[in-house]
């Protein structure tokens, strides 16, 4: 007998990251089934922002499902990427490794047709009271009304992914796909396609959803970049007053790429300034 866990059926995302605990778990860890669906998909696989979400759904419900836990927050994640997933039925195995009222640890591997695709690492902690600052400002850019709805983010353009259909995504850094551009940043205004407020799972999968910086680069031959590994850093809650159908703006930069690999520096904001996360992820460079 399996339980289901209590996301809302109603949006698209929720469905998707959905899980269903087996009935043969343990005190320390527990397996889940997921089905990972066809609607995320990127040009080799399901994209792995989303994957990235239903891992950390995984190990959300499971630290919440602990009793005489408080409720703890992500505070760090970080993935390895080892196989590319496919759209199935798949397991995840989730593990705590550590409990306490302050930060605790939690391991999860997501497995599919007998190959282990993901393993990730999570810190979760209560917001702490101390010193408080950040060196860094958000990008002056203009507004998602002023950007308007366009390029490759959409349907029947060049380049079009299932993927892109699940997000409003509007560039307002850096050129559109097929320019070049002596900085390999992009970035630009994203929210849900049906609206949905944010929280750290919908970061998660928002931490990877732009092209990366590299392909503001005239590439020659085309070039994509699968996932090594994956941090995410998470820096400040979505504030409880935002509406719906706001705006986060995301800016990435590829910041090196060299011996075959590139590595890619993000941040994410609400549209008001406020630094939601940061990431970082290791990505091989492959030729189409």
């Amino acid at each position: 007998m399996t339980k289901k866990n209590a996301l809302s059926p109603q949006h698209t995302f929720d469905r998707d990251i959905s899980l269903s605990r087996n009935a043969a778990s343990t005190d320390k860890g527990a397996s889940y089934q997921v089905n990972i669906s066809a609607d995320w998909q990127v040009f080799v696989g399901p994209n792995g922002g989303y994957i990235a979400a239903i891992i950390l759904n995984g190990m959300k419900t499971e630290l919440a499902a602990t009793a005489g836990l408080p409720i703890l927050q992500p505070r760090s994640v970080t993935y390895h990427f080892l196989s590319a997933s496919v759209a199935g039925p798949a397991t995840l195995e989730v593990q705590i490794e550590k409990l306490g009222r302050t930060l605790s640890s939690v391991t999860a591997k997501l497995f599919q047709n007998e190959k282990t695709i993901a393993i990730a690492l999570a810190t979760f902690g209560n917001a702490r009271a101390a010193v408080e600052f950040s060196d860094l400002a958000i990008p002056e850019v203009i507004s998602p009304e002023e950007v308007g709805q366009h390029n490759m983010m959409r349907k029947g353009v060049q380049g079009h992914v299932p993927f892109r259909d699940q997000f409003d995504q509007r560039i307002a850094i850096g050129p559109t796909p097929g320019d070049s551009s002596e900085t390999a940043r992009v970035g630009g205004w994203t929210r849900f396609n049906q609206p949905r407020r944010f929280d750290d799972l919908a970061i998660a999968a928002i931490s990877d959803s732009w092209y990366p910086g590299l392909f503001t680069k005239k590439l020659d031959p085309p070039m994509h970049c699968p996932t090594v590994d994956h941090t995410v850093h998470f820096l400040a809650n979505y504030p409880e007053n935002a509406g719906l159908e706001e705006f986060l703006l995301v800016d990435f930069q590829t910041s090196t790429a060299n011996n075959g690999y590139l590595v890619e520096d993000g941040c994410i904001w609400t549209a008001g300034g406020l630094l939601l996360a940061r990431s970082r992820q290791l990505a091989i460079i492959l030729p189409h």
